[in-house]
């Protein structure tokens, strides 16, 4: 272990899941995205998740006419057709709903496109597909937030989705597709002690919240999270690992100085200084404001 990783993380037992490489090795496992988005959607016996592929930083693009895209923390298709992104985000922006709306309308027009491309989909009669060709599959958009969240949340998990208000003024609380949802955790909100944790999700919560303080956390029974917890003990991370997670904490240490001198120096300044460091363009337009376009130019002109 090199000397810079040695002095950060001295005296901690794990690194910091809420970073992107925490993120990524604590969940990487299908059992591990399983059990905790059957906790999260609340799913029961026959209804928990059988299946799933996922992947990590997953880039959706599309022309609209230029191109777009957005890139997805964690990326999951289940085996009934399910299709989820579970985002991690350390800062909050001005924008932040707005940006929920966009990547679940990506995740939405790839899910649209996927189900077509599917051999169910594809013998199915010129009529049927007719008849089904504004069908879209069930969407599931997951933001764990470390930050306030611009709306108030009295509890740590809430979900949005879409609601008639004529029903809501007459006392019916049913959303009227059921099939799009968005669940916004506020790990701030969650407060419970280790005794308090009882459910999956909950366990996920707190390891979320509480690994990067140091010490061990406790054993809560739940053998997944016990070998997701084992994926991020700094004693048990390879040479790659390593790697990627002191690049991170360089660049994460020099934002933060940038952005504590933000009054004297300018944000172009700020943008160099990410792109010094490899950041990617998307991280950098949501921290610095500045559009992905500008950040390519000065990239281009290093």
């Amino acid at each position: 272990m090199n000397q810079f990783i040695s002095e950060t993380l001295k005296g901690k037992t794990y690194i910091d899941p809420r970073t992107d490489t925490g993120f990524k090795s604590l969940f990487a496992s299908k059992d591990a995205i399983k059990d905790f988005v059957d906790g999260i959607l609340q799913l029961k016996g026959d209804d928990q998740i059988k299946d799933l592929n996922y992947s990590f930083e997953h880039t959706l693009r599309f022309m609209i006419p230029e191109e777009r895209k957005v890139i997805l923390d964690a990326f999951a298709t289940t085996g009934s057709k399910r299709f989820l992104n579970i985002e991690m985000q350390k800062a909050d922006h001005s924008f932040f709903i707005d940006r929920t709306i966009l990547y679940k309308a990506f995740l939405i027009i790839n899910g649209k496109h996927e189900m077509e491309k599917t051999e169910e989909f594809k013998a199915l009669s010129k009529e049927e597909k007719e008849y089904r060709r504004y069908e879209i599959p069930e969407t599931v958009s997951i933001w764990i937030c470390d930050f306030e969240l611009p709306r108030r949340m009295e509890n740590y998990i809430d979900e949005w989705a879409i609601y008639s208000k004529e029903m809501l003024n007459s006392g019916t609380v049913e959303t009227i597709f059921p099939k799009n949802k968005y669940i916004i955790v506020s790990l701030p909100k969650f407060n419970k002690t280790a005794d308090e944790v009882k459910d999956p999700v909950d366990v996920w919560l707190y390891v979320l919240k509480h690994a990067h303080e140091g010490d061990p956390l406790p054993d809560f029974g739940n053998g997944i999270v016990n070998e997701a917890l084992k994926r991020i003990k700094i004693e048990n991370l390879d040479k790659n690992t390593l790697t990627e997670l002191e690049r991170e904490m360089i660049a994460k240490e020099e934002i933060e100085c940038r952005l504590a001198g933000a009054k004297i120096e300018t944000r172009y300044e700020m943008v160099d200084a990410m792109l010094a460091n490899d950041i990617p363009i998307e991280k950098i337009a949501v921290i610095s404001g500045i559009p992905q376009e500008e950040i390519q130019k000065r990239r281009n002109q290093r």
